[in-house]
């Protein structure tokens, strides 16, 4: 019988983890709040295209253990790719809690989040604290809070500049039926810079059977004047399912270049969260969905301006093929305070099968009068006047076709600032194609 998720496990946890006991209170807090707050209405328009009772922990499923977590075996072609550097990045290799492989990342501290709760809880509690969620998105984050662990604190000091590119890999290996909860806090002080490549993948064993479920959640914090490149790659098991509550605050004149790459699991739900809280403060956001066999990917984007003079700029795009569906809502937001704001948001999807599905909801929330807001979204096959143009230059149409859907993933794919997980990813991407699934012509959607 699947072990609860009650406080009598949150205890067991805490002790394990030998953690503050305010940590712990605001555990107990967390699941009180996840108790008290409904399941997301089925009218409510963010929600009401995924299942959510897919994630939820305590149908079938069981916590994992800090002390159980096994020692994951990895085949050579899985060391040599997850645990050795593509290029000049240093290298960080985290698996289920213990560090695999760690290379100095010099500028850079990185500290398990329960060890900094000790020494620095004047800078973590309040991190932990911060709300601004909507009650459906707390009933699933609150789990989180409630049951996190293998947590990692990232700091890069005020005035400190990250030559070089920091990959961090954290790999989970997740028995069928179990549910993982992990955090990651990044905060860059004033003045600094730092590009992190931050991977997430889970390996199956010989005999997994059923899914997994990842419950996670990341904060990334701008101090005034940082500059930040940050990108999200996700490559969770194909039969994983994923809930992630994903916030980026910026503070004034902090600059973000932001990529989430979408690859793995079977249903995954994703909350994308930048809060443009200071003057001046800018981002530029991508994204990248891969959709193959039957896989379900929601993704919910909130450009949320509550500063004047801020600026964002939303692009996500994905390629969908077999029987994948892909479901984009973005709401751009833009306070009454928020005076000569500039935001952008785009969503295209290119459909390689007729069984694929996406659908795609642009929304905007104004109160102030003075802004320049934008969106746009297109949903369609490919293009036939495209696979002719490079057909009658003598190219057969199967690589014609793959040549236009590369160039649909190129645009994403150059803002990942490190040249070697660029050339990676187009490799993957493109061993994936099924040309015999690929329909072109068709009429196109376009939604402005």
């Amino acid at each position: 019988m699947p072990q609860s998720f009650n406080d009598s496990t949150i205890d067991g946890l805490a002790k394990q983890l030998k953690e503050p006991a305010w940590l712990t209170q605001l555990r107990h807090g967390a699941l009180a709040t996840h108790t008290r707050l409904p399941w997301p209405h089925p009218s409510d328009d963010i929600w009401r295209r995924t299942d959510v009772s897919l994630l939820d922990p305590m149908r079938g499923f069981s916590p994992i253990q800090p002390d159980l977590l096994q020692t994951i075996a990895l085949t050579e072609a899985q060391q040599a790719g997850l645990t050795q550097p593509l290029g000049n990045e240093q290298l960080l290799v985290r698996a289920n809690g213990s560090w695999l492989a760690q290379t100095s990342a010099p500028g850079i501290i990185i500290t398990d989040l329960i060890q900094a709760a000790h020494e620095q809880p004047g800078s973590v509690r309040p991190i932990l604290e911060s709300d601004g969620l909507t009650d459906a998105e707390q009933k699933l984050a609150s789990l989180n809070a409630a049951f996190h662990h293998d947590d990692l604190l990232i700091q890069v000091p005020t005035n400190t500049v990250c030559a070089q590119p920091v990959r961090l890999v954290h790999l989970f290996s997740v028995a069928p039926k179990h549910a993982i909860f992990p955090m990651t806090v990044i905060t860059v002080g004033e003045g600094s810079s730092v590009t992190l490549i931050d991977e997430y993948v889970s390996v199956a064993g010989a005999k997994h059977e059923g899914s997994h479920l990842i419950n996670g959640r990341i904060e990334l914090i701008l101090e005034p004047n940082a500059s930040v490149h940050y990108v999200r790659l996700q490559r969770w098991h194909e039969e994983a399912r994923e809930f992630l509550f994903q916030r980026a605050t910026l503070a004034k004149g902090s600059t973000l270049t932001m990529a989430n790459i979408n690859l793995g699991a079977a249903l995954s739900k994703a909350h994308i969260v930048t809060r443009l809280a200071g003057e001046h403060a800018s981002s530029k956001l991508y994204g990248f969905v891969f959709g193959h066999g039957s896989q379900h990917i929601d993704q919910h984007t909130l450009q949320d301006h509550t500063a004047p003079h801020t600026m964002s700029d939303l692009q996500l795009k994905a390629a969908l093929q077999d029987q994948s569906r892909m479901i984009y809502t973005g709401l751009i937001r833009i306070a009454k305070e928020a005076q000569q704001t500039n935001a952008y948001q785009a969503n295209h999807n290119l459909m390689l099968s007729r069984e694929a599905k996406a659908e795609t909801i642009p929304m905007l929330e104004i109160l102030a009068d003075d802004v320049q807001c934008k969106h746009g979204a297109s949903i369609g096959p490919i293009d036939d006047e495209q696979a002719f143009y490079l057909m009658s230059r003598g190219v057969p149409r199967e690589a014609a076709q793959r040549l236009i859907v590369m160039g649909f993933v190129e645009s994403i794919v150059q803002q990942i600032p490190f040249a070697p997980l660029q050339e990676r990813l187009r490799q993957e991407i493109e061993g994936h194609l099924h040309h015999t699934s690929w329909e072109a012509s068709g009429d196109r959607e376009h939604l402005t």
